[in-house]
């Protein structure tokens, strides 16, 4: 079989031998492989991550064929976790997988899916809000960094929650009492630039129609953004100090050509 150094040969020049072994060693845990999560996980795949634990209960429908990675006429129906996994390992056989196609409903699921991980990644879709809180929790208190990179309008957001700085609670205004995260809409104007909005996102807020409008090019550009970025924090080429973490947030805009490193929340 060929060696893991043949495959990753073209990583060495901008990464180092070491910040390849390092990322050997590595191990990042997924919450959804859906629009986001599927192309994170790939990125990381492609970068050598020695082990990913992915984690998602939903299936493969004609919606996500225009840009959830493993989507395609042959997994419609599909399990999404077990889906991507064939995937990866197609792409890095020396890959160690733990495959998770239930979404965790308890503080202690979430422990076990997390635990020793060296950085965990929010691919949880808008409307998961309770799920979302329960790993951000959990990461807190372990100490782990938590990395989230939603693609509202034509563009995608990097989000880097750190264990000692604002809570991704505090982030979202979320409701004092947990009864109402079930129901809880995330506002697009945390999500990017409020001057470009597009006028159905705010029809979403609203509730005047049931799903936000997508693109398969934001969806490439988010596993860039958060695949990359786990990679440069994982080999120490991005330092602590050097993080831009929430309430600070980049967003990428492909439509107006723009990079922008802003806080949305005052």
């Amino acid at each position: 079989m060929i060696e893991y150094d043949e495959i990753y040969t073209r990583n060495i020049g901008l990464f180092t031998i070491e910040d390849q072994q390092k990322l050997r060693d590595s191990v990042v845990s997924i919450a959804g492989v859906g629009g986001v999560g599927s192309y994170q996980a790939v990125a990381l795949a492609r970068q050598g991550v020695g082990e990913l634990r992915i984690m998602d209960p939903g299936v493969f429908d004609e919606p996500d064929l225009n840009r959830q990675y493993g989507a395609m006429m042959s997994t419609i129906g599909d399990n999404k976790a077990i889906a991507t996994t064939k995937i990866l390992k197609d792409i890095n056989p020396y890959l160690n997988i733990k495959t998770y196609t239930r979404a965790a409903e308890s503080k202690e699921e979430i422990e076990e899916f997390i635990e020793g991980a060296d950085l965990v990644i929010d691919a949880i879709d808008y409307a998961g809000f309770g799920h979302k809180q329960i790993l951000h929790a959990c990461a807190r208190a372990n100490g782990q960094y938590i990395l989230s990179s939603p693609i509202p309008g034509f563009g995608a957001t990097l989000m880097v929650f750190s264990p000692d700085g604002m809570t991704m609670e505090e982030y979202y205004d979320a409701p004092s009492d947990p009864a109402h995260y079930k129901d809880y809409i995330l506002s697009m104007d945390k999500l990017m630039p409020t001057e470009i909005i597009p006028s159905a996102y705010r029809d979403f807020e609203q509730g005047r129609i049931g799903a936000l409008s997508t693109n398969g090019a934001s969806a490439q550009l988010s596993g860039a953004l958060a695949g990359l970025e786990a990679a440069l924090m994982i080999t120490g080429k991005r330092e602590k100090e050097e993080l831009v973490v929430v309430p600070e947030i980049i967003y990428v805009d492909l439509l107006n050509r723009s990079y922008s490193t802003y806080t949305p929340v005052q």
